[in-house]
């Protein structure tokens, strides 16, 4: 059985990236830097451009809304917080711009042109996939305290690329929906060369390894506990894992030993993308609305590969 590229196979061990300490270090400081840099080109692009479209025109652009909505998840702000702090910034440039109030930003959010993917599909061939819980504060919270009921909550599902650590998928769902649901519209992002799919033991039925036979890809998902050998073609990793598995000894030891010969152990990289995630935003729901939600996600998608594009550059 042919192992996966994240295994050194010349030398028999991970491969590992060496990192410029230093300039890393100073990309994370400059994070929290708040000084504003804006160009006259940016500023002529928060007004809205003229559209042949019913009702009032927009008075302001979908950048604006943006760069509005990324100040806001990146310092944790309220709707009215984010509007005061654009108010500050307006007045120190000198100038008679006023950005919208809380209300509008709020409306616009739902309207927002956003791109489809997070990542060009040509330059992902392997996913690492995984799921998270996310609280979500408001009159559901408040109700779950004070009535005792069960306390409500939605689930985040990322896909990332392994090589360069980007987010390729995010989706919020209901605490309800499979974990393994979106498995096919997660390959729908990636390209049709040979490549592996790194999901956890949920992934383990007929359904998953079909889907990423379809696709061209190697699911490796460690088998269930009292897994059985199948005759069906769809199943010959899934065998392979098995043979593995019971000649180091049939235990969890040898579950873990599987995973760092076949390549799955660095799934563990997703994790630390969830970790990420939650320190970068925390751990809830800025937004109430579905829609709002969705765009929240979205945005927050793209903010996190922006990082990683600072990071890398």
């Amino acid at each position: 059985m042919g192992l996966p590229y994240l295994v050194n196979k010349t030398k028999g061990k991970p491969m590992h990236h060496k990192r410029d300490w230093s300039k890393y270090n100073r990309t994370l400081v400059n994070r929290g830097n708040i000084n504003l840099w804006v160009t006259p080109q940016a500023l002529e692009n928060w007004a809205a451009k003229k559209e042949k479209k019913n009702g009032h025109p927009f008075v302001y652009g979908d950048e604006l809304i943006k760069a509005m909505c990324f100040i806001r998840f990146k310092f944790s702000l309220s709707l009215r917080e984010t509007e005061g702090f654009f108010l500050s910034f307006a007045q120190s440039l000198g100038t008679s711009f006023k950005p919208p109030c809380y209300t509008q930003l709020c409306r616009r959010m739902k309207k927002l042109v956003l791109p489809k993917r997070l990542l060009n599909k040509r330059r992902v061939t392997d996913v690492v996939i995984d799921t998270t819980g996310l609280k979500i504060y408001g009159a559901g919270e408040w109700r779950g305290y004070r009535y005792g009921t069960k306390k409500r909550w939605k689930k985040l599902h990322l896909a990332m690329e392994p090589k360069s650590g980007k987010l390729v998928f995010a989706k919020i769902t209901d605490e309800y929906v499979h974990d393994t649901q979106y498995i096919e519209e997660v390959l729908q992002r990636t390209n049709r060369r040979s490549g592996y799919v790194l999901f956890d033991g949920i992934a383990d039925s007929r359904r998953c390894y079909e889907t990423a036979q379809k696709h061209n890809k190697r699911l490796l998902t460690p088998p269930k506990r009292g897994a059985v050998f199948r005759k069906e073609s769809v199943f010959a990793d899934r065998n392979d894992a098995l043979k593995i598995i019971e000649g180091l000894g049939g235990d969890q030891k040898a579950k873990s030993l599987w995973g760092k010969l076949v390549g799955y152990s660095r799934r563990v990289i997703v994790e630390s993308m969830m970790s990420r995630w939650k320190q970068l935003f925390g751990g809830s729901l800025k937004s109430i609305c579905h829609q709002r939600r969705d765009v929240e996600i979205h945005l927050k998608s793209l903010m996190i590969n922006k990082m990683i594009d600072q990071l890398s550059a």
